[in-house]
């Protein structure tokens, strides 16, 4: 029979009839599928345990009785009587002392601790405090931590995932200087690390702590179904599991694919292919386990937001040196535009950077001839309070708005998207309406700053394409 049947015939849940079988207590089979199969014999044997626990049998007294064969049963009912004999006499003492305290209107200041405890011994009943400890008799049989559920488990590995993120994120942007969120074959390259980091420090996490990070978070463990923490070989091969048949090797949409068929699988307690030998449980409530994941997810995306405007935001804001112009320029077309080969200097000129091998043969590829006109600066007291670029070039009209659209959005934001003022989102809009200066021009306000572009075609029809004349002006000051 499944472990629903189960339920609902011995009125146990799941989580107790999973603790009974990691104590030994059934041996359900195990069906090639992988589900627990439940025999009649497992069904007496669980009922027989909730008797036993309900009349305050410890699980170690029943699993000494099951490996005596129940030779010493009646022993032990006798004993287990004498035991609550002695439990009974403790409480009436205690009751019949309450009793008095409560007739005296004994107040806990100036309690006469002495008397009361010459009374108690008189009774002859030992104190409850100084009996052996013995179970209480309980509605509910083995107080036991709950088994995790799939959502707590999923939530437990997506907090783990997003620290390991945070991780590279900070390593990227803010040691090797690379961006904080890669995309394009960056993507796969951090995937494929992120996965090698999991391999390498989970197991070794559930081997000393029995948790990860979002685990002890979540207030969850993996124990084996002896209640230890895994060997470090188990582990490696439990995570390897997760990796390869829950994530799918993070792999797009064979990962969704896993992450479904996992879930149901666990849903109807199935036993998932990383499972064999360990349990997840659960040391807290599910309100905890919400709250910290939003938390979590709050703190994570604060601060990856925080990466990512240090990354792309300009370096220096507010007032800038010519300097500080120079470097906010050349940051810009390397980190926000993918782009770089010319790097402004602090006169306004521009240096390529452009090394070409002896003995290759280049073609002709967008913007390789192109050379920039310089910057115009006007410096007020070492600030610089604008700038004017002119440009004029033979190319067409694609070419003129890739090439000439990155000066004018790298300037135009190297300056005025510097403002202190501003923050990421209005940087994206600058960057928005200045997309494709090469061609279209335009004029817009932005903060302090006023910014111009025009755009002169002077069709001249030559096979290199048009004349094209762009003339930026950013005036204004961050004062």
């Amino acid at each position: 029979m499944t472990v629903n049947e189960i339920e609902a015939r011995t009125g146990l849940d799941r989580g107790t009839v999973r603790y009974y079988e990691s104590e030994g207590l059934i041996k359900p089979v195990r069906e090639p599928n992988g589900y627990r199969n439940y025999s009649e014999a497992d069904l007496e044997k669980l009922q027989k345990v909730k008797l036993l626990r309900t009349l305050g049998f410890s699980v170690d007294d029943i699993r000494a009785m099951d490996a005596a064969g129940g030779g010493d049963f009646q022993d032990r009912l006798r004993a287990r009587i004498k035991s609550l004999d002695a439990r009974a006499g403790a409480l009436e003492d205690a009751k019949r002392v309450i009793e008095n305290m409560l007739a005296d209107r004994a107040e806990y200041g100036s309690l006469r601790s002495d008397a009361y405890l010459t009374q108690l011994e008189s009774g002859g009943t030992a104190l409850p405090e100084a009996a052996p400890p013995e179970p209480e008799p309980e509605g509910e049989p083995e107080p036991r931590p709950d088994y995790a559920g799939p959502w707590a488990r999923y939530f437990a590995r997506m907090i783990d995932w997003s620290i390991l993120e945070l991780l590279y994120a900070l390593v990227s942007g803010g040691l090797l200087d690379r961006p904080p969120i890669p995309s394009g074959w960056g993507a796969v390259l951090n995937t494929v690390l992120l996965l090698a980091a999991t391999l390498l420090l989970e197991p070794v996490f559930l081997w000393t702590l029995g948790a990860t990070p979002g685990k002890l978070l979540l207030g969850l463990r993996v124990r084996g179904r002896g209640g230890e923490n895994l060997p470090l070989g188990d582990a490696c091969a439990r995570t390897w599991g997760v990796l390869f048949w829950g994530e799918g090797l993070r792999i797009p949409l064979v990962a969704l694919w896993r992450n479904i068929k996992s879930f149901r699988d666990a849903k109807r307690d199935y036993e998932l292919p990383w499972e064999s030998g360990s349990d997840v449980i659960s040391l807290g409530g599910q309100r905890r386990r919400i709250a910290v994941t939003a938390a979590w997810l709050a703190v994570n995306l604060a601060l990856m937001a925080a990466l990512n405007l240090h990354y792309y935001m300009p370096l220096h804001r507010g007032e800038l040196t010519p300097a500080e112009l120079a470097e906010n320029v050349n940051r810009y077309m390397e980190h926000n535009l993918d782009y770089d080969r010319w790097k402004l200097n602090a006169d306004g000129t521009w240096t390529d950077t452009f090394v070409p091998s002896p003995g290759t043969v280049y073609l002709d590829r967008v913007g390789e001839k192109f050379e920039p006109a310089p910057v115009e600066l006007t410096v007020e007291n070492g600030v610089v309070t604008g700038l004017v670029w002119r440009q004029s070039t033979m190319m067409s009209a694609t070419d003129v708005s890739y090439t000439h659209g990155l000066f004018v959005r790298a300037l135009s934001a190297g300056l005025a998207g510097a403002s202190k003022k501003e923050n990421i989102f209005a940087l994206s809009g600058l960057e928005n309406r200045t997309n494709f200066a090469g061609i279209s021009g335009g004029e817009m306000d932005y903060g302090p700053w006023h910014i111009v572009w025009t755009v002169d075609d002077q069709s001249l029809g030559t096979n290199r394409g048009d004349r094209y004349d762009v003339e930026l002006t950013v005036t204004g000051t961050d004062r």
